[in-house]
């Protein structure tokens, strides 16, 4: 009879044994499974959000760093700390050029006033706003005709990259005309991209000529006339340091790539994405050569009532009010999100002080945490069940070896080799493990659906509950409209998926069998060691 057909003879001829085994290795087999279980559906459920919207990234100043370092509070930190030093287009370039990034963007974001031109407002469900929300009010705040100005401001966004990043990280798409060439931007061509709303809003089309005001107000000399609402006469020429007119032609125009997110139901954060998305349709996209010379304009203009102003607010700083060059801003759109940490780390080799690249979705932290936690306990799960695996396994496989030593010391004895009897024994105990990881696979994924849930639903409830995001800490610009929405815990439970997949399967078939074959390596040492005449003699 050959070693194999001994080997399930024998697990026939002893079921109470093979049982024990069977039993001890499913249940810390399942308890295993469990874990992986966890863990993947962890993974994926992360990876899915992840993946809501492009991994959008831009570089951020990490006060807190800055703030140590100087010694002084975040909130004295001066404005030396916060405008100098910061990375040069160069630097930007460099950070975009990594294997990392798909596309980037250098940004100047000036503002321009026009008394023709009127914002547009995209339409928004008030019904579906949180309580507390007045639509209105929002829109007021972006308006200063609301306070009785005749002219209305403008946020421009010069770009370097003439196709537009901001297509790229499906914020917007482009519904007419074209984007930049390179020459518009090498050459400082007036020419601009709008939004469809603003273009329906002032009747505006590709190829129309589009007229804005370049204004410096001297609010010094409106002071000395004792004016305080300073808005209503933005449009004396009296009250103007210094003026330019500047007549654009409309190239392309653009829509929105999502309508706007209705998700969740903090205040704070809804008015501030409705005041984003109405930003974004109002938005003038333009060569970032001509918005650098439209900030080092009303940077001269600024220059030249540089003292009055001084004098009336002393609290200022020169730098505060002229930065040493236009502050340049910078959006990355990465490859992968699992990319993001080797970007921030090649990053921080490449930018100055304390710079860093901050992560623009806006995942909600909470939810991380929550995740985090439970991958966690899935890991010490995992570690404790298999060390204790290998030492109760250890330990069982042994003393029954040891109690068939007769039956080992006749088979070699009777001339069988010991590699022969080896096998025999592996192949019971790989019968048996066989029998039980397969049943624990289904056993400990069934386990963990239920288990795990509860464990993330608790986690999230709690993490909600302490989350605190008025805090007065600032929020990345534009972190309304990549953020995806934080999604609630229904929704996050909804995308938690613990069914086993292949990667699942393959982790779990590994860890197990690694673990059994662990196991077996001091009872084959036992087994090596016998000598038949030894264990004959005591028959």
């Amino acid at each position: 009879m050959n070693a194999f057909k001994r080997a399930t003879t024998n697990i026939k001829r002893q079921p109470v044994k093979s049982g024990i085994l069977l039993f001890l290795v499913l249940i810390l087999a399942t308890v295993s499974s469990g874990a992986i279980s966890t863990r993947q559906a962890i993974n994926n459920t992360e990876e899915s959000l992840m993946l809501q919207t492009p991994t959008v990234a831009t570089l951020s100043l990490n006060a807190e760093a800055a703030a140590e370092e100087a010694g002084v509070p975040v909130m004295e930190l001066g404005p030396e700390l916060w405008r100098t030093g910061q990375p040069s287009r160069e630097e930007i370039s460099a950070v975009g050029n990594l294997p990392y990034v798909r596309a980037y963007d250098s940004v100047m974001t000036p503002s321009l006033k026009s008394q023709n031109l009127e914002l547009a407002m995209p339409e928004i469900d008030e019904q579906r706003l949180p309580d507390g929300v007045n639509l209105n009010n929002v829109r007021s705040m972006l308006s200063v005709r609301e306070l009785g100005a005749y002219v209305e401001i403008f946020h421009a966004r010069g770009v370097a990259n003439p196709d537009l990043t901001d297509i790229d990280a499906g914020l917007i798409e482009l519904v007419d005309g074209q984007t930049f060439a390179q020459a518009d931007i090498d050459n400082k061509t007036p020419v601009v991209i709008i939004s469809q709303a603003f273009a329906e809003k002032n009747n505006l089309y590709v190829g129309a000529m589009i007229e804005f005001e370049n204004i410096v107000s001297d609010t010094p000399a409106m002071a000395r006339e004792g004016i305080g609402f300073f808005v209503t006469h933005w449009h004396e020429e009296r009250f103007m340091a210094a003026h330019q007119l500047l007549e654009f032609e409309v190239v392309g125009i653009f829509d929105t790539y999502h309508d706007f997110n209705y998700h969740g139901d903090d205040k704070w954060m809804i008015e501030n994405s409705v005041a984003e998305y109405i930003s974004l349709h109002n938005r003038i996209y333009m060569p970032i050569s001509v918005a650098e010379e439209i900030i080092i304009f009303q940077n001269e203009g600024m220059l030249s009532i540089l003292d009055a102003f001084l004098e009336m607010s002393p609290h200022y700083t020169p730098e505060e009010l002229i930065p040493e060059e236009p502050l340049v801003q910078s959006i990355f759109v990465v490859y992968d999100p699992r990319y993001l940490d080797e970007l921030q780390a090649a990053g921080s080799e490449i930018l100055p002080g304390f710079w860093e690249i901050t992560d623009l979705r806006g995942v909600n932290s909470g939810l991380i945490a929550s995740m985090d936690t439970m991958r966690g306990i899935a890991d010490m799960i995992l570690i404790i069940a298999a060390g204790a695996t290998i030492t109760i396994l250890t330990l069982i496989i042994t003393l029954l070896l040891r109690d068939r030593r007769h039956e080992i010391g006749i088979y070699m004895a009777l001339g069988e080799k010991k590699s022969k009897v080896i096998f025999q024994f592996l192949t019971e105990i790989i019968i048996v493990s066989t029998i039980a990881i397969t049943i624990a696979l289904f056993v400990g994924n069934g386990l963990s659906t239920t288990i795990s849930r509860n464990l993330l639903e608790q986690n999230l409830t709690r993490n909600a509950e302490q989350d605190d995001r008025h805090d007065g800490a600032a929020i990345p610009w534009e972190l309304a409209l990549f953020n995806s929405g934080e999604l609630s815990i229904e929704e996050t439970l909804d995308m938690y998926n613990t069914s086993l997949g292949m990667e699942a399967i393959a982790i779990f078939v590994s860890v197990s069998s690694s673990v059994i074959l662990l196991s077996t390596v001091v009872p084959v040492a036992y087994v090596v060691k016998l000598e038949p005449k030894k264990v004959l003699r005591f028959i």
